[in-house]
């Protein structure tokens, strides 16, 4: 889709609703760019250096059209107060950035999540980006929907989104008690489909963490990655962070103040990993990684080993091929980390110790039953591809009508980057390493 058609869609629905149509991506990136890293060898090196090269090109398509379709909406932007449109059920979240409200559409009489944020700490440029960029993936089945309906207030800008009565992966998690295993395959499936599509967009996250992960149930069944607030494109350079935080990285968290970083996919990746760590375990690894954190310490020793050796404390609880997963997600080297699509290839294996043969073949049959969970059975990187094909067949422009969305609750601090003192579950009662 060119600018010019883009254009002329936004203006239509503009003109006769008042509300924004859904924004697409304009074409599918050449190559899936976290998969071409992933453990590379010599002989591949020139068709790296042209699926790099592919990538670029992509990325700044992105960003070009990101920036027509932010630069739209900022002309556009009506203004009017919240009660105007919208009657307030109660307040799902709060934050330095704003709150997140329950909602219901005072025409349609549809209930959504509206997310405000608050003038006074958000630029104007920064809201537009995240609502566009959310507005941009609304298409993805495991992406939370952006309804298109933007806005500012007096005090505010906000941009409704779904709401549903299930809370995020922190609400269904108890103290030291990791979730059932089809439940954590049931997540960690549906939670690579939605990184490998914003991977193959030249989108790197950054936020992922169980406050994030939105559910349509409490088993899982359905689940959607949402928050675009830190979202940006790969290659954009960031500084170290105010505060270390499980989820980061060892190059992030060794970053001195003066230095920077070029934003890739394998920051996503390592965060993938600690979640699913999380969620199998009902614990954190470690506070940070890095030293002297002796969790991380342990963990890093035997990642280094030549030798296989036994695994440390807490990670002692998973079978070979889980851990064999876990090195792949989690290696120290973020150029040799594979993309997040690998863990499809260990769903059909056990992750825990222990697990009787009845319950595994239990598991398997549950497991092989649903479609969200049928992994590659011989190439792995074909079957993201094919994935994300099925998908860029739907991503033709639409009107998102709020009537007729599903329901999935906010996470409490959507649009932030909290310290672990401030808003991440992560350090609360029950989930300490």
């Amino acid at each position: 889709m060119t600018p010019g058609q883009m254009n002329a869609i936004v203006h239509e629905k503009q003109t006769a609703t008042g509300e924004w149509s859904a924004a697409m991506f304009p074409h599918e990136p050449s190559t899936p760019a976290p998969a071409q890293k992933c453990l590379p060898d010599q002989d591949a090196a020139d068709e790296q250096d042209v699926n790099s090269a592919e990538n670029m090109d992509d990325t700044e398509d992105n960003e070009e059209f990101l920036e027509k379709l932010i630069s739209i909406t900022s002309k556009s932007l009506p203004k009017l107060e919240v009660e105007e449109r919208y009657n307030i059920t109660r307040e799902l979240g709060s934050g330095s950035y704003g709150h997140v409200l329950q909602v219901q559409h005072r025409e349609r009489g549809t209930s959504m999540a509206l997310k405000l944020m608050s003038k006074e700490h958000t630029g104007r440029r920064e809201f537009l980006w995240e609502y566009c960029v959310a507005l941009c993936l609304s298409s993805h089945p495991t992406l939370l929907r952006t309804i298109g309906s933007a806005f500012e207030s007096s005090t505010h800008y906000g941009f409704a989104q779904e709401l549903a009565p299930a809370g995020d992966l922190c609400s269904i998690l108890n103290s030291g008690e990791g979730l059932p295993e089809v439940q954590v395959k049931r997540c960690a499936a549906q939670l690579a489909d939605a990184l490998d599509f914003m991977h193959g967009k030249a989108l790197v996250h950054r936020d992922i963490k169980l406050d994030n992960v939105l559910l349509f149930d409490q088993e899982c069944q359905q689940l959607k990655l949402g928050d675009f607030g830190l979202t940006r494109l790969e290659g954009t350079c960031i500084s170290a962070m105010s505060a270390v935080l499980p989820y980061s990285p060892p190059e992030l968290c060794l970053l001195e103040r003066t230095e920077s970083l070029a934003l890739d996919s394998s920051l996503d990746i390592w965060a993938f990993g600690v979640l699913l760590f999380c969620i199998c375990t009902g614990c954190i690894p470690w506070d940070m990684a890095m030293s002297p954190d002796p969790k991380f310490e342990e963990f890093s020793i035997w990642q280094n080993r030549t030798i296989p050796g036994e695994a440390p404390g807490l990670w002692k609880v998973f079978t070979a091929p889980a851990l064999r997963m876990f090195c792949r997600i989690m290696a120290l080297d973020p150029n040799r980390r594979s993309p997040a699509i690998e863990v499809n290839k260990y769903l059909h294996l056990p992750w825990r110790m222990g697990t009787s043969e009845k319950i595994q073949d239990d598991l398997l049959k549950t497991i092989s039953s649903e479609a969200c969970l049928k992994g590659p059975s011989e190439d792995n990187t074909e079957l993201g591809r094919n994935l994300k094909e099925n998908c860029l067949q739907q991503m033709q422009p639409e009107v998102i009508a709020p009537e007729k969305t599903h329901t999935i609750q906010m996470g409490p601090n959507p649009g932030s980057n909290p310290s672990p003192h401030e808003g991440s579950r992560l350090n609360g009662p029950g989930l300490e390493p």
